[in-house]
């Protein structure tokens, strides 16, 4: 149940806070990747976590944009 909610939560949180600090989408989307591929340790784990940190990040991605435009940057 736990990566569940590790795979759902972690990369919208990570691309939005990421953003914040890179100023930028590719580079939030690189970072949050790579710490979730680390992280979440998706080669132990079941093919369907994968698929359930896309669509958190596809939001992430939609609510940093809207961020990045109100408030560019720390």
């Amino acid at each position: 149940m736990s990566e569940i909610l590790l795979a759902l939560i972690t990369p919208f949180l990570l691309i939005v806070i990421t953003t914040r600090v890179t100023f930028s989408l590719i580079g939030a989307s690189v970072v949050t990747w790579m710490v979730v591929l680390s992280v979440m340790s998706v080669y132990d784990k079941p093919w369907w976590l994968l698929l359930l940190a896309i669509p958190s990040f596809l939001v992430g991605i939609w609510v940093a944009k809207k961020v990045l435009i109100k408030r560019p940057g720390m």
